[in-house]
């Protein structure tokens, strides 16, 4: 099971006895009692710790304390409320729509024949991170989402890999925007000198900062032909979360809305299943730099919101650099005014 929060709402992700997965809201049926508080894990079903009310993993009402002093009370009728739940390519997305105005593969649009043919399958997650950040969810997205600042926010990290003489902020070379928002943003990485721990990672397998000569094999799914250098492709998918796939690896990360001042930040990492000592270790480092460029991306985020809180700009601007962010806002200024 794996509990969601996002704004005014929880949703419990189960698979049920019978095999199949649902989504629900984390929500007694009795007096409105959250019954799942833990993030994860594993169980036969959902008991209420407010008055044991019990509901099974497929999210029927089980069993009520005391059944015989409710009068006319319908047990059918009381299980968790259900949300729209499907899959795509083995990833799982949620629909708080009661009646959803599209499909998830119409939802997809581009990414059905651009993404689908990536090699999802037969890696493994090697790392996951969570982040809670004092900041809306768009300040906090829209800063991974250009690689403008990259000399800036990254200059004690990988910035070798990220700019040089001839293009010293990294210009992106490659979008495509879907007209419902949707995005891929292609990112080069340059040939530099390597440091030491590169060298020994570089040696053991496909690494992040190495870009496609990591793995020379063919990857379907990605711009790794489109653009000299490519390294990886930002997928967006409208409005909050992402699929960012590379030479040999793949990474997944969502900027869950909990308030408007309160972002959670999930990054996951898949690798292939390592077979040796070597690919552990190469693995491990690539994991380690995206944690580290994460936390670097998230440094501006909380004081960005609080100084925007003043309202002493009217407006932001934005470059050709940041044609992600600025088709972010259009799509979002549509939808909500």
């Amino acid at each position: 099971k794996r509990d969601i929060e996002m704004v005014d709402v929880s949703i419990i992700v189960v698979r049920g006895d019978d095999g199949r997965l649902r989504a629900f809201h984390n929500i007694c049926t009795h007096r409105g009692n959250r019954v799942v508080h833990d993030e994860s894990g594993t169980c036969n079903g959902f008991q209420c710790d407010f008055h044991g009310w019990v509901f099974d993993n497929q999210g029927a009402l089980s069993f009520v304390t005391d059944e015989q002093r409710f009068h006319g009370l319908d047990k059918s009728g009381l299980g968790l409320p259900e949300v729209h739940l499907d899959t795509w390519e083995g990833f799982i997305f949620i629909n708080l729509e009661e009646t959803p105005g599209e499909s998830l593969e119409a939802s997809m649009a581009d990414f059905n024949q651009d993404l689908k043919p990536f090699p999802f399958d037969g890696m493994v997650l090697a790392g996951r991170y969570r982040y809670d950040i004092k900041a809306n969810w768009k300040t906090t997205m829209n800063a991974f989402q250009e690689s403008y600042h990259a000399a800036f926010v990254h200059k004690r990290s990988v910035r070798q890999c990220l700019v040089d003489e001839t293009d010293p902020y990294l210009a992106c070379q490659r979008i495509k925007l879907q007209p419902n928002g949707n995005q891929t943003v292609s990112v080069h990485l340059h040939p530099h000198e390597l440091t030491p721990t590169e060298a020994i990672a570089f040696g053991m397998g496909a690494t992040f900062t190495q870009g496609k000569d990591g793995n020379l094999n063919n990857f379907p799914g990605t711009a790794q032909d489109k653009i000299e250098n490519w390294a990886l492709d930002l997928n967006i998918l409208f409005p909050f979360s992402r699929i960012n796939t590379g030479a040999g690896w793949y990474y997944v990360d969502s900027f869950w809305p909990v308030a408007h001042d309160r972002t959670v930040y999930e990054l996951a990492f898949y690798f292939p299943m390592p077979t040796t000592a070597a690919a552990m270790i190469s693995q491990e480092y690539s994991k380690i730099v995206l944690r580290d460029l994460s936390r670097e991306d998230l440094s501006t985020n909380e004081v960005t919101h609080n100084a925007l809180r003043s309202g002493a700009i009217k407006s932001i601007q934005l470059s050709d650099q940041e044609i992600a962010v600025r088709h972010q806002y259009e799509k979002v200024t549509e939808l909500c005014g």
